[in-house]
């Protein structure tokens, strides 16, 4: 018995092959369970930045609402409205002036005019409330801010953006002064001082946060001093604010809880405001003792974790080792038993292939027979018809020379034997065409080398065509329940190295199809049909065999368009099967367009396809490459 020499792995590789997925996955359940851990801690500092939030967002929504009733309450007082409207200066000072000692927080109380003028302003200096001199009223060129109340609606108080005059944070709010009879006479203007309200917010703290900021839409601090804007300072930040309006952010640095805070509620006039941004801040101090006493907690958990699986991946492999030794014989002949399965499936899949094929191929034999006994048939009748019809044309010149030689024809001599040669020359050229059919008929059971491939211009096959359907379109039509008009686009320039005569019999054939079936019976409220031959040269749509240097070959589409009454979607699978037609008795054979997909399958090695929906017509799709295969 010969040596086994094949090299073993050593016990050590293989322990730690096998320790390799444990060592894995503790470190993913460690990084998670770290990541738990320290989520369960930081819980109670995320809390603290939401209620800091909440706090801040409550204390400034009050502190706005109440400046936001003081302007609706200056704006709809009676005293104000009757001052307003008989410009009475004094009565509006007087009014203003009570109310801006009422409310020492209103740096500023103006009634502006209509023309937006300045005509009354309180102040308060040094906590007393006085009127401004005439001399100090401001000019509109000296209020920017006016733009923002331009649009002031009834019985409405809007902010304006945050400002900063004097080292003070202000904000103004404005409502509209009507008068008894419902003209507008101006506003009043409130410019509220903010400092009371940043005073209570840097008064709002959480153990283990920095106290809150507050942001205006620009990004520059209002609760505390920074000395650059946030979108310098940090952009990131920044851009989240912006995006989101409401979320956080965790960095080594700390954690950054924001929310958006609109100074107005939604409504008319109203959604141009752009809001606020509140920032509660967890520094690192807070937050890094809690991140390194839960990677110390999950690495000794981890360390215990992979200690036991060495042991247990020790006792496996001594396990292992014993029942390799038992399963070596039963794997040789599992080994073989595997082979010769492989074997028996192959040979059976070749069987069956086999099979499929001699079935197609007996199926193709049994239609080359029928087809080819038809053509036989056929050969004989048509031959005959072809020798009459070119006795006829021979006899025809004789007779016109013969009656020529003696005297000038009568007119309507000449027409008639015009129209009987132009008759004749569809007869003959329509006899080669059937012979040329009955010629393909054959290549059904034989092969398609016998058809005569050259270069041609699409436009000599559609002209054929065409001659030949002008008999069934013009006068001589069968009647028909609506009249028909053929369009065929021009093919010129179209230069193709194919078959002529199939591509002629299938585009034939496609149009014979549309005026047997499309209009019998038209659609409703149709009173004029029409099938339209459209061509084009578009890049294929799949590989080709003939493709080379990784450039695929244009194709020709021809299509074939009716605006008749549509296919069955019940019939519309059967379309191509030979010898099926819903015109059984009619005149119909079935071979039509069965014939259409042979020939542009099995001989110009392309494909056809159809799309019908009932009641808006038909579209056949012939698309053959320009060089055929």
């Amino acid at each position: 018995m010969a040596l086994d020499r094949r090299p073993r792995a050593s016990e050590g590789r293989i322990l730690v092959l096998r320790l390799l997925p444990w060592l894995l996955l503790i470190g993913l359940i460690g990084a998670l369970s770290y990541l738990r851990l320290l989520d369960l801690r930081l819980s109670p500092l995320r809390a603290q930045a939401r209620t800091l939030l909440e706090q801040g967002i409550a204390l400034t929504g009050s502190e706005l609402a109440d400046l936001s009733r003081s302007a609706l309450v200056l704006g709809q007082m009676p005293a104000i409205g009757v001052a307003a409207a008989s410009a009475d200066t004094s009565a509006m000072a007087s009014a203003l002036l009570a109310h801006a000692r009422a409310s020492p927080r209103h740096a500023e109380i103006s009634w502006i005019d209509e023309h937006g003028r300045e005509r009354v302003r309180t102040e308060h200096l040094d906590g007393m409330a006085l009127l401004a001199t005439s001399s100090t009223l401001r000019r509109p060129a000296q209020m920017p801010w006016l733009a923002h109340f331009a649009d002031l609606l009834p019985a409405e108080a809007r902010f304006s953006p945050l400002g900063r005059e004097g080292g003070r944070h202000t904000l103004r709010a404005a409502s509209p002064v009507y008068d008894a009879a419902g003209r507008l006479r101006g506003m009043v203007v409130i410019q509220h001082d903010l400092q009371a309200m940043m005073a209570r917010l840097a008064r709002l703290k959480q153990p283990a946060l920095e106290p809150l900021r507050l942001y205006d839409s620009e990004g520059r601090a209002v609760s505390i001093a920074e000395p650059q804007p946030l979108a310098m300072r940090d952009p990131e930040l920044w851009r989240m604010l912006q995006e989101q309006g409401r979320g956080r952010r965790e960095l080594d640095a700390g954690m950054w809880h924001f929310q958006d805070f609109l100074p107005a509620e939604p409504g008319a006039g109203r959604l141009a405001m752009q809001p606020w941004f509140f920032v509660a801040h967890v520094p690192r101090d807070s937050v890094e003792p809690l991140r390194h006493a839960s990677a110390w907690q999950c690495l000794l958990a981890c360390t215990a974790a992979f200690g036991l699986a060495v042991l247990l991946v020790r006792r496996q492999r001594r396990t292992e080792v014993e029942r390799e030794r038992l399963l070596a014989d039963l794997q040789t002949n599992h080994r073989a038993l595997a082979e010769a399965k492989a074997g028996a499936d192959d040979a059976l899949r070749r069987l069956r292939q086999l099979q499929d094929e001699l079935v197609q191929a007996e199926k193709l034999a049994s239609l080359g027979l029928l087809v080819a006994g038809v053509a036989h048939e056929l050969n004989t009748p048509l031959g005959s018809a072809r020798m009459t019809a070119s006795t006829l044309v021979r006899r025809l010149g004789e007779a016109e020379r013969e009656l020529g030689a003696t005297a000038p024809l009568p007119a309507p001599v000449t027409r008639l034997l015009e129209r009987q040669r132009a008759g004749l020359d569809i007869i003959e050229h329509g006899l080669e065409r059937a012979s040329q059919v009955i010629r393909l008929f054959k290549q059904l059971a034989v092969d398609r080398g016998a058809v005569e491939r050259r270069r041609f211009e699409l436009d000599e096959v559609l002209q054929d065509v065409r001659r030949l359907l002008v008999p069934r379109l013009g006068s001589e039509a069968p009647t028909r329940p609506v009249p028909v008009s053929l369009h065929i686009a021009s093919g010129a320039g179209l230069v193709l190295d194919s078959y002529p005569g199939p591509l002629g019999q299938v585009i034939e054939n496609l149009i014979g199809n549309a005026l047997m079936h499309a209009f019998d019976p038209p659609p409703p409220g149709l009173m004029q049909g029409s099938i339209r031959v459209l061509c084009r040269v578009e890049p294929a749509d799949g590989d080709s065999d003939d493709e080379s240097h990784g450039h695929r070959p244009d194709e020709l589409a021809i299509e074939v368009i009716d605006d008749g009454c549509g296919i069955d979607p019940l019939v519309l699978p059967r379309i191509f099967d030979p010898f099926f037609t819903t015109r059984r008795g009619r005149g119909g054979t079935g071979i039509g367009l069965h014939l259409c997909h042979h020939f542009c399958t099995q001989v110009l090695g392309g494909r056809l396809l159809v799309e019908s929906c009932p009641g808006e017509g038909s579209r056949f799709s012939v698309r053959i490459p320009l060089r055929a295969p």
